[in-house]
């Protein structure tokens, strides 16, 4: 199967692992993703994540520093969704070839997944972004419930980097955000989530974020924009 795709791909993964082929470009580690359903196994799905790598061991119990690209159903389904896609095709048997609608979807829809994510600074931007972006006909997993853990992430990344235009926009959108309510809880406020998970985020890589986690309190001092 992974045979299959890297043919289709028409690009060599600098290692393969099973159903999971990687490929680098610079700081970034993308990973094409072939697996089976956990209750049907004769369905299987294909998917595309992007890491940023010098944080994905420190960050691994967060699923790291990255984002996932996903891509339409064999339905024809083209919307972003905030749920997960479900494995939708159906696996050969045998020794046999792909079916012609999963080999066009991964010659279509692989390689703009592959090339989704452009550096560091797009990863971190497309952290901040308020919904799925498109590209290419391929689009971000950034569902709105997760704006706040992401928000965190770009600042980290940021931060890691030494990016300050990243750090600039993240900080302008904490303060445009901030007082609002999240998780349908109207005391639990957009700030405030994002300092738990920067207080996580920091214990784990070492980062400081100090800034972030403070806004946990009731009068909170946003940090200064770089």
């Amino acid at each position: 199967m992974a045979d299959h795709f890297v043919e289709l791909l028409g690009t060599a993964p600098a290692s393969t692992d099973g159903g999971k082929l990687t490929f680098v470009r610079g700081s970034l580690c993308t990973t094409l993703s072939i697996w089976k359903d956990s209750y049907d196994r004769s369905a299987f799905g294909w998917m595309v994540h992007t890491d940023y790598t010098d944080l994905c061991d420190r960050m691994d119990g967060f699923d790291g520093v990255g984002i996932r690209i996903d891509h339409p159903s064999q339905t024809g389904d083209a919307g972003p969704s905030d749920i997960p896609p479900a494995a939708c095709y159906l696996w050969p048997a045998g020794s046999a070839l792909l079916s012609s609608e999963v080999s066009a979807g991964v010659t279509r829809y692989g390689p703009p997944s592959l090339h989704f994510v452009r550096d560091s600074h797009d990863l971190g931007l497309l952290f901040l972004a308020d919904t799925h972006v498109r590209r290419n006909g391929v689009w971000s997993f950034t569902p709105v419930n997760s704006e706040p853990a992401r928000l965190a992430k770009a600042m980290l990344l940021a931060r890691q980097c030494g990016d300050q235009e990243l750090e600039r926009v993240a900080v302008t959108k904490l303060r445009n955000r901030g007082e609002e309510p999240v998780a349908r809880r109207p005391d639990y406020l957009f700030r405030q989530a994002v300092a738990d998970w920067s207080r996580q985020y920091a214990k784990a890589t070492g980062i400081d974020l100090s800034d972030l986690v403070k806004l946990k309190g009731k009068r909170p001092q946003y940090p200064e924009i770089p």
